[in-house]
């Protein structure tokens, strides 16, 4: 990996800049992020699918992922140990589900899009295509968590509600993720990073929403083409 100087750094930690001198801040430290994660071969992935196991309440479940690195594009399936499962996918214009009795269900509330488009957002790793996938980035300074320290950088996607990067201040990996989802609050943290091809994946990392902790174990992760119609909801029968 590349673990690049910070060129500068001291300026932009110190006191409180303009805003647009924290939205130059909050850029670079996306791209830092960016170059500590596989930098320039990030560009030439089309898309991605990943196994894993999601616990929660001491229940098990599998899941697989499918997202598309140059559209804002996912679906994810997750399956029950009895078999039962539910998908949500995002084809970039309709949210939509499909439940165990297999009734496609498509909302196209702007409050459910926005959701939808921040979730996808995270997903294809949007935050390393600013070109590709406009977003506002501020850099909030250094703040410390649990004792360690991180570089906040609040983003905002266009179309999607802001969610704060928390950085390692050293590595400039991403750790941390917290934010809203309507009226709760959450949190994301990142144990564990394997490398895929020369990428840095997160493959341990927790979610707390509304008191509830999900674990996510990822088991498999390929970079590959993925067809744009897995993102399509199915034709109702």
């Amino acid at each position: 990996m590349v673990r690049p100087a910070l060129v500068g750094l001291a300026l932009l930690l110190g006191g409180c800049a303009p805003k647009h001198d924290a939205a130059d801040a909050g850029l670079r430290f996306m791209m830092l992020m960016k170059a500590a994660s596989g930098g320039s071969m990030l560009d030439s992935l089309s898309g991605f699918h990943e196994t894993g196991t999601v616990s929660l309440s001491g229940e098990t479940r599998t899941y697989e992922t499918w997202g598309d690195f140059r559209a804002l594009r996912t679906v994810s399936t997750t399956t029950r140990g009895d078999g039962e499962s539910m998908t949500n996918g995002f084809d970039g214009t309709v949210a939509w589900q499909v439940g165990p009795d297999g009734i496609v269900h498509r909302d196209g509330r702007p409050e459910t899009l926005a959701a939808a488009r921040l979730g996808s957002y995270i997903t294809v790793s949007g935050y390393f295509y600013p070109d590709r996938f406009p977003a506002a980035f501020e850099y909030l300074g250094r703040k410390t968590a649990s004792g360690v320290a991180y570089d906040v950088v609040t983003v905002t996607p266009e179309g999607a509600g802001p969610i704060d990067f928390w950085l390692d201040a050293e590595n400039h990996r991403l750790q941390r993720l917290t934010g809203q989802d309507g009226d709760l609050a959450f949190e994301g943290e990142i144990r564990r990073y394997d490398v895929y091809n020369g990428i840095s994946v997160p493959v341990e990392l927790t979610q707390t929403i509304g008191g509830e902790t999900l674990e996510y174990r990822v088991l498999s992760y390929d970079f590959t083409e993925v067809p744009a119609g897995r993102f399509s909801p199915p034709d109702a029968e």
